[in-house]
């Protein structure tokens, strides 16, 4: 005897079901009545009634838009989470790493933003079509399934997750109206491949394991970006550099030549208001509090951004080679000075550069290094 409500098998000369509780009652009733014409009719049209009521489909009650809401967002969350490891990973590879964190720029930014976009779309795909539900949905206790109920596998999840490229627009704005306003609360990916979203039956065994693994998942990432930091547990991190920064440099006139070019850049610990170099040396000590670079260019226009870049080439533990310092761009201004401070544990010992470019152009390296006294 199958329930009318959830189509759940039961034994004959049951007064309910033993899934859902559904009354058996009126489905039983052909069976013990000798009064086929009058009892059969009741019985069918419970079961239509039961089975085209738009709180149910695939033989279970609907999931709320609320519940697939909050699933979505616990994807998201669990999915956009490998940005902060491969973002790192792409900043230590292709430059960008920054005391805090790391900010992406070009190649870097391509390949973080690719390969966490491809990520997503095989965890969503491969879950749904597998197992039935994302870790959101196992939270939520939610399960994607065809309208008969069965597993939608992999090609309808493809199809399904595909359609996200619409469903997503304007933060899943799309998705949420077509569900609302459709009789089993399909969004687009649904209708298209044929599939519903349901309550599932998880206990709460399962439904723990899901959220573990959801956290688990986002703090493995967090921390393998820490770890993939210059300044993770570096004996002398480079951490604490201040940007380089312009200080009462000159105004660019309009009469300067056509050749773009760095015509001074002076290294010391210091320099005068009007950019004589204090302490000229090449060489440093790792207790040194500030390196200046007094500079002055010429033959380049008004508005060209002009651009210094510390880094330190070679620290040995300390950092990776070629490691990002501090930066910093400016326009309007033929001479002035750049400075950036002592890390908080002082300087490692090594080689160092800065880099001075106009434009886009490397203009000026002027190396220096640091050494113990």
């Amino acid at each position: 005897m199958f329930c009318p409500a959830c189509r759940h098998s039961n034994p004959d000369g049951s007064m309910s079901c033993s899934k859902c509780g559904s009354p058996l009652a009126m489905a039983a009733a052909p069976a013990s009545s000798g009064q086929v014409g009058s009892a059969a009719a009741p019985a069918t049209a419970t079961v239509n009634q039961s089975t085209n009521s738009p709180a149910l489909a695939a033989g279970c009650a609907l999931a709320g838009i609320g519940d697939r809401a909050i699933a979505t967002l616990l994807d998201i969350v669990v999915a956009a989470s490998p940005f902060a490891v491969i973002g790192m990973w792409a900043a230590v590879r292709w430059g960008g790493v920054t005391p805090n964190g790391f900010e992406l720029h070009g190649i870097a930014a391509l390949f973080t933003i690719s390969l966490v976009v491809i990520l997503w779309f095989l965890y969503v795909w491969l879950l749904e079509g597998l197992l039935g539900a994302t870790l959101g949905k196992f939270i939520l206790n939610l399960r994607v399934r065809r309208l008969d109920g069965s597993g939608i596998g992999l090609p309808k999840s493809l199809v399904r997750n595909l359609s996200r490229v619409v469903d997503g627009i304007g933060v899943y704005l799309v998705g949420f109206l077509i569900a609302n306003f459709s009789d089993r609360k399909k969004r687009l990916g649904d209708h298209l491949a044929g599939t519903v979203v349901v309550q599932g039956d998880s206990g709460k065994a399962t439904r723990a394991i899901a959220a573990i693994a959801w956290a688990a998942i986002i703090i493995a990432c967090f921390l393998g970006a820490y770890r993939l930091h210059p300044g993770a547990g570096a004996a002398a991190p480079l951490t604490t550099a201040s940007t380089s920064i312009p200080s009462q440099a000159t105004p660019l006139g309009a009469t300067l030549g056509t050749q773009p070019r760095v015509t001074r850049a002076e290294l010391g610990t210091d320099s005068t208001d009007t950019f004589q170099i204090i302490g000229s040396a090449a060489e440093f000590y790792t207790d040194t509090e500030k390196i200046v670079c007094v500079w002055e260019i010429a033959g380049t226009d008004f508005n060209k951004p002009l651009k210094s870049v510390w880094i330190a080439e070679d620290v040995g533990n300390a950092a990776p080679p070629n490691y990002q310092l501090a930066a910093k761009s400016m326009s309007g201004v033929n001479e002035g000075k750049f400075y950036v401070t002592s890390p908080a544990n002082g300087w490692p010992i090594g080689k160092y550069r800065l880099e001075i470019y106009i434009g886009d152009t490397l203009a000026k390296q002027v190396p220096f290094s640091i050494k113990r006294r």
